[in-house]
């Protein structure tokens, strides 16, 4: 019982190695009692979960993560699929780039709908692309000559040089959030933008609105208003109006 289940500490979070030959309800128990008596040593903390040794339903990745929360101080922000064949590709596509190699998908409930996101750790460079049906974020820069796709909304937490396509299914409520919103060419559901500078096609205008001004410190934003896409700021105004929260 007390190999049933080891954890291991990582950059991302708690590693769950989970044995495989024994019952989920026995599994259950051994859980909730070894993270009962670590609960002081892991301490109170917000980590990401990944579960190695054996494949769990979405109901039981629940269960576990209840019980981890139940039995210690830990709050349980994200699961990381390490296993999952987008993960491996996304490797292999970096794996010219030794500086990438820490860059890590994940999934999680974070977006301002409560959309499950697709989360991406690393610099884009030119050349490389990422898409998921699910929303997409960003830890990093994307860079000119890279490109995000996403059926959802895309939330870079860097700058923004690159391309990015949300709402690809035709979900003209998708936005396309950065820290530094200065893209090559934005699209959202049937709506395109180019830079500024760029010499042809609809340019990505700046809304001016008071209540919804820009500053240097604010992210930005790109969304649709009457069939054009407009860039302010991502802040707590346009969060109050467009999500009506």
């Amino acid at each position: 019982m007390e190999q049933a289940v080891t954890i291991k500490g990582t950059k991302s979070g708690i590693i769950l190695v989970l044995d495989p030959s024994i019952s989920f309800d026995s599994l259950s128990a051994s859980i909730a009692e070894k993270f009962k008596e670590n609960a002081s040593f892991l301490g109170k903390h917000t980590f990401g979960l990944v579960i190695r040794g054996r494949s769990l339903s979405a109901e039981e990745t629940d269960q576990v993560i209840d019980i981890i929360q139940n039995n210690s101080y830990l709050t349980i922000g994200c699961v990381i699929d390490d296993e999952s064949s987008l993960e491996k590709g996304f490797k292999r596509a970096l794996s010219s780039e030794p500086e990438q190699d820490t860059s890590v998908l994940e999934e999680s409930i974070l977006t301002p709908d409560g959309d499950l996101a697709l989360i991406y750790r690393g610099n884009l460079r030119s050349g490389q692309d990422i898409s998921s049906e699910r929303s997409i974020i960003v830890l990093g820069d994307v860079k000119p000559g890279a490109n995000v796709t996403s059926y959802g909304s895309i939330f870079i937490l860097g700058e923004l040089r690159g391309n990015a396509f949300a709402g690809a299914q035709g979900d003209r409520n998708a936005v396309i959030m950065a820290l530094d919103l200065n893209p090559i060419q934005v699209r959202i559901a049937d709506a395109i933008a180019i830079s500024p500078d760029a010499e042809k096609g609809a340019k990505l205008k700046v809304k001016k609105k008071r209540i919804l001004a820009t500053n240097d410190n604010e992210p930005e934003v790109a969304y649709i208003e009457n069939d054009h896409i407009v860039k302010t700021g991502y802040g707590a105004s346009f969060l109050r109006q467009f999500y009506k929260i």
